[in-house]
Protein backbone atom coordinates (compact mmCIF):
# COMPACT_ATOMS: atom_id res chain seq x y z
CA UNK A 1 0.00 0.00 0.00
CA UNK A 2 1.28 3.72 -0.74
CA UNK A 3 2.58 5.96 2.23
CA UNK A 4 -0.41 6.82 3.85
CA UNK A 5 0.85 10.33 4.21
CA UNK A 6 -2.15 13.07 3.48
CA UNK A 7 0.66 15.26 1.46
CA UNK A 8 4.11 14.12 -0.12
CA UNK A 9 5.21 17.51 0.38
CA UNK A 10 8.34 19.43 -1.38
CA UNK A 11 10.51 20.78 1.04
CA UNK A 12 12.81 22.81 -1.05
CA UNK A 13 10.04 23.81 -3.55
CA UNK A 14 10.97 26.69 -5.48
CA UNK A 15 8.48 28.55 -8.60
CA UNK A 16 8.82 28.70 -11.81
CA UNK A 17 10.95 25.21 -12.07
CA UNK A 18 8.75 23.86 -14.89
CA UNK A 19 6.08 21.79 -15.33
CA UNK A 20 5.30 17.88 -14.55
CA UNK A 21 5.03 15.41 -16.81
CA UNK A 22 3.10 12.42 -16.06
CA UNK A 23 2.90 9.02 -18.29
CA UNK A 24 2.33 5.77 -17.16
CA UNK A 25 0.90 3.27 -19.01
CA UNK A 26 -0.96 -0.12 -17.49
CA UNK A 27 -1.56 -2.84 -19.63
CA UNK A 28 -4.44 -5.81 -18.79
CA UNK A 29 -8.00 -7.11 -19.27
CA UNK A 30 -10.33 -4.51 -17.94
CA UNK A 31 -13.56 -5.88 -18.84
CA UNK A 32 -15.51 -5.35 -15.30
CA UNK A 33 -15.83 -1.98 -14.48
CA UNK A 34 -13.55 -0.22 -11.65
CA UNK A 35 -15.16 2.22 -9.10
CA UNK A 36 -12.69 4.44 -8.33
CA UNK A 37 -12.22 8.26 -7.43
CA UNK A 38 -9.71 9.88 -9.00
CA UNK A 39 -8.89 13.14 -9.77
CA UNK A 40 -5.81 14.86 -10.93
CA UNK A 41 -5.72 18.24 -12.15
CA UNK A 42 -4.34 17.83 -15.87
CA UNK A 43 -4.40 14.23 -16.13
CA UNK A 44 -6.05 12.20 -17.94
CA UNK A 45 -7.20 8.49 -18.26
CA UNK A 46 -8.00 6.99 -21.65
CA UNK A 47 -8.43 3.19 -22.59
CA UNK A 48 -7.20 2.30 -25.74
CA UNK A 49 -6.46 -1.19 -27.50
CA UNK A 50 -2.98 -1.86 -26.41
CA UNK A 51 -1.28 -1.51 -29.31
CA UNK A 52 3.02 -1.53 -28.83
CA UNK A 53 3.87 -0.04 -32.02
CA UNK A 54 2.84 3.32 -30.15
CA UNK A 55 6.24 3.30 -28.67
CA UNK A 56 7.69 3.26 -32.28
CA UNK A 57 10.26 0.51 -33.11
CA UNK A 58 13.58 1.81 -30.66
CA UNK A 59 11.06 2.73 -28.12
CA UNK A 60 9.48 -0.84 -28.02
CA UNK A 61 12.62 -2.44 -28.39
CA UNK A 62 14.03 -0.80 -25.56
CA UNK A 63 10.76 -1.15 -23.65
CA UNK A 64 11.18 -4.97 -24.24
CA UNK A 65 14.82 -5.44 -23.35
CA UNK A 66 13.96 -3.61 -19.50
CA UNK A 67 11.73 -6.19 -18.58
CA UNK A 68 12.25 -9.10 -21.36
CA UNK A 69 10.40 -11.96 -18.75
CA UNK A 70 7.19 -9.67 -18.96
CA UNK A 71 7.48 -8.17 -22.23
CA UNK A 72 5.15 -11.31 -24.13
CA UNK A 73 2.62 -11.29 -21.44
CA UNK A 74 2.42 -7.23 -21.82
CA UNK A 75 2.66 -6.82 -25.67
CA UNK A 76 -0.53 -9.60 -25.86
CA UNK A 77 -2.87 -7.78 -23.23
CA UNK A 78 -5.80 -5.97 -25.10
CA UNK A 79 -6.03 -2.87 -23.02
CA UNK A 80 -3.55 0.15 -22.34
CA UNK A 81 -5.00 2.43 -19.58
CA UNK A 82 -3.04 5.34 -20.34
CA UNK A 83 -2.74 8.09 -17.21
CA UNK A 84 -1.45 11.09 -19.04
CA UNK A 85 -1.33 14.64 -18.49
CA UNK A 86 0.55 17.75 -17.38
CA UNK A 87 0.60 18.68 -13.92
CA UNK A 88 1.05 22.94 -13.74
CA UNK A 89 5.01 23.90 -11.48
CA UNK A 90 3.60 21.69 -8.63
CA UNK A 91 4.34 22.78 -5.13
CA UNK A 92 3.93 19.41 -3.55
CA UNK A 93 4.31 15.49 -5.42
CA UNK A 94 0.60 14.62 -4.26
CA UNK A 95 -0.04 14.57 -7.83
CA UNK A 96 2.29 11.33 -8.53
CA UNK A 97 0.79 9.78 -5.23
CA UNK A 98 -2.74 10.05 -6.49
CA UNK A 99 -1.51 8.66 -10.05
CA UNK A 100 0.51 5.62 -8.10
CA UNK A 101 -2.45 4.60 -6.23
CA UNK A 102 -4.61 4.45 -9.23
CA UNK A 103 -2.10 2.18 -10.88
CA UNK A 104 -2.39 -0.19 -8.05
CA UNK A 105 -6.04 -0.57 -7.95
CA UNK A 106 -5.85 -1.07 -11.85
CA UNK A 107 -2.93 -4.26 -11.04
CA UNK A 108 -5.39 -5.50 -8.43
CA UNK A 109 -8.53 -5.30 -11.22
CA UNK A 110 -6.69 -6.58 -14.53
CA UNK A 111 -3.33 -4.72 -14.99
CA UNK A 112 -0.93 -7.30 -15.56
CA UNK A 113 2.35 -4.71 -15.97
CA UNK A 114 2.74 -1.23 -15.91
CA UNK A 115 4.77 0.69 -18.72
CA UNK A 116 6.78 4.13 -18.14
CA UNK A 117 7.20 5.59 -21.25
CA UNK A 118 9.31 8.27 -19.58
CA UNK A 119 12.22 5.70 -18.42
CA UNK A 120 11.23 3.38 -21.07
CA UNK A 121 10.90 0.70 -18.39
CA UNK A 122 8.31 -1.96 -17.73
CA UNK A 123 7.16 -3.92 -14.94
CA UNK A 124 5.20 -6.45 -13.83
CA UNK A 125 2.74 -5.97 -10.30
CA UNK A 126 5.21 -7.18 -8.11
CA UNK A 127 7.69 -5.41 -9.11
CA UNK A 128 5.70 -1.91 -9.44
CA UNK A 129 4.54 -2.36 -6.25
CA UNK A 130 7.88 -3.22 -4.55
CA UNK A 131 9.65 -0.35 -6.16
CA UNK A 132 6.71 2.33 -5.76
CA UNK A 133 4.35 1.24 -3.18
CA UNK A 134 6.61 1.01 -0.27
CA UNK A 135 6.32 2.72 3.14
CA UNK A 136 9.28 5.51 2.28
CA UNK A 137 8.90 7.61 -0.84
CA UNK A 138 11.54 7.00 -3.06
CA UNK A 139 12.83 9.80 -5.75
CA UNK A 140 15.43 7.92 -7.45
CA UNK A 141 13.26 5.36 -8.27
CA UNK A 142 11.44 7.32 -10.99
CA UNK A 143 14.74 8.28 -13.39
CA UNK A 144 17.03 6.17 -14.67
CA UNK A 145 20.98 6.25 -14.94
CA UNK A 146 21.73 5.51 -17.98
CA UNK A 147 25.74 4.50 -18.98
CA UNK A 148 26.31 5.53 -23.16
CA UNK A 149 29.73 4.16 -24.38
CA UNK A 150 31.28 6.55 -26.60
CA UNK A 151 34.95 5.01 -27.00
CA UNK A 152 36.50 4.17 -24.28
CA UNK A 153 34.60 6.32 -21.82
CA UNK A 154 31.47 6.68 -20.89
CA UNK A 155 28.72 9.10 -20.92
CA UNK A 156 26.23 9.33 -17.99
CA UNK A 157 22.63 10.64 -18.50
CA UNK A 158 19.26 9.84 -16.91
CA UNK A 159 15.48 9.76 -17.99
CA UNK A 160 12.61 10.75 -15.89
CA UNK A 161 12.86 13.52 -13.78
CA UNK A 162 10.25 15.38 -16.19
CA UNK A 163 7.56 13.41 -13.80
CA UNK A 164 8.99 15.79 -11.20
CA UNK A 165 9.28 19.01 -13.65
CA UNK A 166 12.77 19.17 -13.06
CA UNK A 167 15.75 18.94 -15.70
CA UNK A 168 17.73 15.39 -16.16
CA UNK A 169 21.48 14.99 -15.37
CA UNK A 170 24.47 14.44 -18.10
CA UNK A 171 27.86 13.73 -17.67
CA UNK A 172 30.37 13.19 -20.10
CA UNK A 173 34.12 12.07 -20.27
CA UNK A 174 33.28 9.69 -17.46
CA UNK A 175 36.09 6.79 -16.84
CA UNK A 176 34.77 3.26 -16.22
CA UNK A 177 36.32 3.56 -12.78
CA UNK A 178 34.17 7.25 -12.27
CA UNK A 179 30.73 5.29 -12.85
CA UNK A 180 30.49 4.48 -9.32
CA UNK A 181 31.81 7.60 -7.58
CA UNK A 182 29.44 9.52 -9.76
CA UNK A 183 25.99 7.97 -9.14
CA UNK A 184 25.80 9.60 -5.74
CA UNK A 185 26.10 12.80 -7.30
CA UNK A 186 23.69 11.89 -9.77
CA UNK A 187 21.19 10.39 -7.08
CA UNK A 188 21.63 13.19 -4.71
CA UNK A 189 20.67 16.20 -7.05
CA UNK A 190 18.01 13.51 -8.34
CA UNK A 191 16.36 14.11 -4.36
CA UNK A 192 16.97 17.70 -4.50
CA UNK A 193 14.83 18.29 -7.52
CA UNK A 194 11.91 15.78 -6.48
CA UNK A 195 11.99 18.00 -3.11
CA UNK A 196 11.70 21.09 -5.67
CA UNK A 197 15.06 22.59 -5.22
CA UNK A 198 16.45 24.75 -8.20
CA UNK A 199 20.12 24.10 -9.37
CA UNK A 200 21.35 27.57 -10.38
CA UNK A 201 23.82 27.77 -13.65
CA UNK A 202 26.90 27.27 -12.28
CA UNK A 203 26.63 25.08 -9.23
CA UNK A 204 29.65 23.47 -8.49
CA UNK A 205 29.42 19.66 -7.67
CA UNK A 206 32.28 17.20 -6.39
CA UNK A 207 32.15 13.55 -6.44
CA UNK A 208 33.95 11.76 -3.38
CA UNK A 209 37.46 10.22 -5.14
CA UNK A 210 37.63 12.54 -8.03
CA UNK A 211 39.47 15.74 -7.25
CA UNK A 212 38.15 17.26 -11.19
CA UNK A 213 35.02 19.14 -9.82
CA UNK A 214 31.67 19.63 -11.98
CA UNK A 215 29.59 22.49 -12.52
CA UNK A 216 26.25 22.44 -13.87
CA UNK A 217 24.97 24.22 -16.91
CA UNK A 218 21.38 24.08 -18.46
CA UNK A 219 21.20 22.49 -21.31
CA UNK A 220 18.76 21.58 -23.95
CA UNK A 221 15.18 21.47 -24.51
CA UNK A 222 11.87 19.53 -24.18
CA UNK A 223 12.22 18.25 -27.96
CA UNK A 224 15.65 17.13 -27.33
CA UNK A 225 15.15 13.26 -28.35
CA UNK A 226 17.83 11.77 -25.72
CA UNK A 227 15.97 13.05 -22.77
CA UNK A 228 12.46 14.16 -24.05
CA UNK A 229 13.68 17.03 -21.26
CA UNK A 230 15.33 20.12 -20.59
CA UNK A 231 19.31 18.37 -19.11
CA UNK A 232 22.02 19.43 -16.22
CA UNK A 233 25.26 19.18 -17.84
CA UNK A 234 27.59 18.25 -15.26
CA UNK A 235 30.80 19.95 -17.05
CA UNK A 236 33.95 18.72 -15.84
CA UNK A 237 36.29 22.39 -14.08
CA UNK A 238 39.54 20.97 -15.69
CA UNK A 239 38.08 19.90 -19.15
CA UNK A 240 38.66 16.91 -20.53
CA UNK A 241 39.32 15.91 -24.04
Amino acid sequence: MINGISSWPRPRFVAGGGDALVAFEVCGDFSEKIEVDFKVEGVEIRVEPNEFSRFGEVGSEMLRQSNLEMASAIEAAPLSVSIRGVVPDPQNLDYLRDCLHFIETLLENGGIGVIDPQTLQMFSPAQFRFIFCGNAFEPTSHATILLSMQGEIIWLHTRGMRIFGRPDLSCHGVKPEEVEKLQPVFNGLIRMQAAGALIPDGQIVQAIGIENRLICRPRGSLSDAEFNNFHLELEWETPRE
